[in-house]
């Protein structure tokens, strides 16, 4: 609320205090009974309009930065809506300045008063006068809205009218956080109601779900059972003492003993207890029991299971442990497969791969056979006749031996990808002969898989492809033949390159010569005419002549000018960088070409605040914006006058952007790839050489940038200059 308060004496007038109570009092009835915060705040200010009925009064609402309308019943609504979603501001009329300060604003006349300007509507309407008075928070003072008081005529308030202002705001603040409390509660009421809405769907949803959980653990009980039961591999569940908790139907059909006898001992010592070999078996010693305490899986374990007749078969068995919620093992699932046709099976390939290795025994070529494991079992005897080494030096992985270094690890690393993968093995490595000479080979493999897909053993070759090897180096130096021809040929382009630079080694010093004779011609020139001049001879019909010859020699001078600077670029002629003022070359560019710009009414504007300064050649960027500048200036548009915008920008790391643009005439698009060439002109109207843009390229060029246009015709040029790793330059005055 205001700091300052109304007076007693103020107070205590019967009018004030029976007006201000009774407003109050139905302010609050009507906000308990739920009545909007608009119908409330339109009692409060007809009441108070009752009582003064010279005045007006707007209560407005601050929504973040804007003001929006709450009550206003006697003002036009047609104003109401101007000023409603009012932007608050130090110049935002009474109510938007007051929101914004967060104090009082007097505006005597709105006609004059320039925080008015822009809300003059208020004169349409007959509205001269505006006082406003912030509404602030009873907590943080925070600014709530505002309270106006608006005359019909020019009017300073008296003190006993300010204090009716505050008076007025303060109970205008009370109605709104009267307001903001109800329906802070009201929104309170319905979030619980919503909440136990929510609640108690939340509990017949809990409800449902734990019957569907219920459901679903009995079908999964069911489902489980199920398939333990119809399961072709055996199953038993062991406790943390190693005797057994389940076992399914297959397990009772392998072992022969029913689950109530099988209880009666530790079930290692029922169907585990005795090794292949005929020895006793400890406990201790048996996988399957350390999975258990030792936490850990058994996979593909192949042994010996007894049955209860005493007969024995055998095994493949995984283990694995179960864990209680706390993650602590507490039993161990056992699946068992007899593989009694798979070992008879395995003899029978065995007998299988023996035939083969007769057959490999036969080829010309090396040949082998290895283990799943990669291992070699078996080569054949051109091995032996090719390294001279016995058969018990390659089995296994000793024949790697044989390799030359160079190829060991590149060798190991493929075959071990193979054999992990199980994808067909190939690869050239180099041998060693009994000679000690080294020979290419190419090495293949290819697994042999049972109905399962499961590789039972590898098969390979070796052939010898050493003559192969050789004719491919052959076209390999060939091929270093023909990138020596090609070096050769990028020598010859250096020498080229070599060449252009002596040739405008020699343009620069044929026009530097020139310049001597030019400069003579000139003078006998000017000689000449002062001669005709001392004799008084006529000179009105030379004049003519003697003027074609002087803008000759003009031209020509010119002309060796620019070639002389062309050759300069060509030869890349280093200037030394410093820091150059983009807004100092651009105002000399001004004062030296005053005249040009004056007569021609051009404008040049600048926008360099992102590149001011960069550390360039002074010299060699002077050139590149003269040219581009009267360019700009000399192929104006004849209905307009030239405006010219030099902009900068940067890009990546360290480039900057340099941009002319005009409303000049325009190029056509079809001679935009032709303007950077060497006296390339594309408007005959102008007098012009035709080797400015191209010194602007070769600058740009030379610098590592590069310079691109885009125009259109009648509507003007852009030139964009783009140089990388410019250093940015801070500018000292």
């Amino acid at each position: 609320m205001s700091s300052t308060d109304p007076s007693p004496e103020f107070l205590c007038k019967p009018n004030v205090a029976a007006i201000f109570n009774t407003a109050q009092q139905q302010a609050r009835k009507k906000l308990m009974r739920g009545t909007s915060l608009e119908e409330v705040m339109d009692t409060l200010v007809l009441s108070l309009e009752k009582a003064y009925p010279s005045i007006f009064s707007s209560v407005l609402l601050l929504n973040k930065d804007t003001l929006s309308h709450l009550s206003a019943p006697s003002l036009p609504e047609a104003y109401s809506k101007a000023i409603d979603g009012t932007r608050i501001g130090p110049s935002a009329g009474s109510c938007g300045t007051a929101a914004f300060t967060g104090e009082r604003v007097i505006v005597k006349s709105i006609a004059t008063d320039p925080k008015w300007a822009n809300f003059q509507v208020a004169l349409e309407h007959g509205l001269m006068a505006c006082w406003s008075q912030p509404i602030l928070s009873s907590t943080d003072e925070r600014v709530l809205g505002t309270f106006a008081i608006y005359y019909k005529t020019e009017k300073t308030p008296s003190e006993e009218e300010i204090l009716l202002l505050e008076l007025a705001a303060n109970l205008a603040g009370t109605a709104i956080e009267w307001g903001m409390v109800l329906k802070d509660r009201h929104d309170l009421e319905e979030e619980l109601k919503e909440s136990n809405a929510a609640l108690q769907a939340l509990n017949s949803d809990l409800e449902n779900r734990i019957q569907a959980h219920t459901q679903e653990l009995e079908d999964q009980n069911y489902l489980t059972k199920t398939i333990t039961d119809n399961a072709t591999g055996a199953l038993f569940m062991m406790d943390a003492t190693g005797y057994c908790t389940f076992m399914n139907p297959a397990a009772v059909e392998m072992v022969g003993y029913t689950f109530e006898e099988i209880r009666t001992k530790q079930l290692h010592y029922l169907i585990h207890h005795h090794r292949p070999d005929g020895s006793h078996y400890p406990l201790e010693e048996c996988p399957l029991d350390r999975a258990l305490p030792q936490n850990f899986d058994v996979r593909a374990h192949e042994d010996l299971f007894f049955r209860k007749d005493g007969t024995s078969f055998p095994v493949s068995c995984a283990a694995s442990p179960i864990f209680d919620e706390n993650g602590v093992p507490v039993s161990t699932v056992i699946e068992v497969r007899d593989i009694t046709e798979e070992k008879k099976n395995r003899q029978e390939l065995m007998e299988t791969v023996a035939q083969m290795q007769t057959l490999l025994a036969a080829m010309p070529q090396i040949a082998f056979t290895a283990t799943v494991e990669g291992e070699l079992d078996y080569v054949n005897g051109h091995w032996r006749e090719y390294t001279g080494l016995p058969k018990a030096a390659v089995l296994g992985e000793q024949w790697i031996g044989a390799l030359h270094p160079e190829d060991k690890d590149r060798f190991a690393a493929t075959w071990a990808n193979s054999v992990q993968t199980g994808q067909d093995y190939k690869i050239e490595i180099r041998v060693r002969q009994w000679t000690g000479e080294y020979r290419w080979y190419l090495t293949r493999a290819v697994p042999l898989r049972n109905e399962n897909g499961e590789i039972l053993k590898w098969f390979g070759t070796a052939t010898d492809i050493h003559e192969q090897k050789l004719l491919i180096d052959r076209l390999a130096a060939t091929q270093q033949e023909l990138q020596s021809m090609n070096d050769e040929l990028t020598q010859k382009n250096k020498d080229l390159k070599r060449t252009n630079v002596d040739l405008d080694n020699f343009v620069y010093t044929a026009s530097h010569d020139l310049k001597s004779p030019i400069a003579n011609l000139q003078g006998l020139v000017k000689a000449l005419q002062e001669e005709l001049h001392d004799l008084g001879t006529q000179t009105e019909p030379v004049e003519p002549l003697l003027l074609m010859i002087d803008k000759a020699i003009v031209r020509f001078k010119n002309t060796i000018d620019e070639l002389t600077e062309i050759s300069k670029i060509q030869k890349q002629v280093e200037t030394g960088q410093e820091m150059v003022n983009l807004e100092d070359l651009i105002e000399e560019f001004r004062v030296v070409n005053a005249e040009l710009i004056c007569s021609s009414k051009a404008t040049i504007t600048t926008q360099v605040a992102a590149a001011p300064a960069i550390c360039f050649s002074n010299k060699n960027l002077r050139s590149v914006l003269y040219n581009l500048l009267s360019n700009s200036i000399k192929y104006r548009h004849p209905n307009r006058e030239p405006v010219i915008n030099v902009s900068t920008d940067t890009f990546g790391n360290n480039g900057i952007v340099i941009t002319i643009e005009d409303n000049g005439l325009g190029i056509e698009e079809r001679h935009l790839s032709q303007i950077f060439g060497m006296f390339k002109r594309v408007h005959q109207h102008v007098e012009g050489s035709g080797v400015g843009l191209y010194i602007v390229k070769r600058i740009v060029e030379n610098a590592g940038g590069e310079i691109t246009v885009e125009s259109k015709v009648e509507e003007g040029t852009r030139f964009e200059i783009r140089l990388h790793n410019v250093a940015l330059c801070e500018i000292t005055r």
